[in-house]
């Protein structure tokens, strides 16, 4: 009978692997994917799948969303890794799941270089609430709906920080009425919104298939909850 040869990980090796691992969440911020199931999300049946370490739409014809079942944190950041290749998708965060798997509220667009750095509101009940904010955009909601803008920034500038067809960091920062999205450090937009019929103060993240072909991947998904 013969014997393999024992093979030796040298203790540097091992240790190099595990701050690699470790670095990935950073200090105050959890998990919330597991990178190789849906283990604590929750989408409609056979519409959603773990590939390649992302999360990922079956490409169906139906305008669907999956959650995150981990609560429906108030004020957090919220940190994860996407890469968008075609048709319609967003990150929802404060939404109301007002059907299943169907959501309306709060969505960083996920698109085409053009039109990122917008705030959305999914399902938007008036029009008004459709576009809340673009790229270089600070705008404001007062109690009635009325809407105000700033413009901080050079929309085109801004936009070239993220990158088509590639990995980008987003980070989504939630805190009382005000959202922040930055995409590779860069802020797209702001939103801070006092409209007393639509604002949210908590709610569910989501990602979203818009269906006819979306093909996008979220991956690293981390959250530091405040509240």
């Amino acid at each position: 009978m013969k014997f393999l040869p024992t093979v030796f990980i040298p203790l540097w090796l091992l240790i190099s692997a595990t701050l690699l691992n470790a670095a990935k969440v950073e200090q105050g911020f959890t998990l919330i994917f597991n990178g190789k199931d849906l283990t604590g999300w929750e989408g409609m049946p056979g519409m959603w799948m773990v590939k390649d370490g992302a999360i990922t739409p079956k490409q169906s014809t139906i305008n669907n969303w999956v959650f995150w079942r981990g609560g429906q944190p108030a004020d957090f950041e919220l940190r994860l890794s996407f890469r968008y290749h075609s048709g319609n998708s967003g990150v929802q965060v404060r939404t109301i799941e007002f059907e299943p798997f169907q959501s309306r509220g709060y969505q960083v667009e996920v698109a085409p270089q053009a039109k990122m750095g917008l705030w959305h509101h999914s399902k938007a009940p008036e029009k008004y609430r459709s576009k809340l904010a673009l790229a270089g955009e600070e705008t404001v909601y007062a109690k009635d709906g009325t809407k105000s803008i700033k413009k901080v920034a050079d929309p085109d500038k801004v936009k070239s920080a993220y990158k088509e067809d590639d990995w980008n960091d987003l980070v989504v920062i939630a805190k009382g009425p005000t959202f922040i999205q930055k995409i590779n450090g860069m802020v797209f937009s702001q939103l801070t919104d006092h409209d007393e019929k639509y604002s949210t103060s908590k709610g569910w993240i989501a990602f979203q298939d818009h269906g006819k072909g979306t093909n996008v991947e979220f991956k690293d998904i981390r959250i530091r909850i405040d509240k």
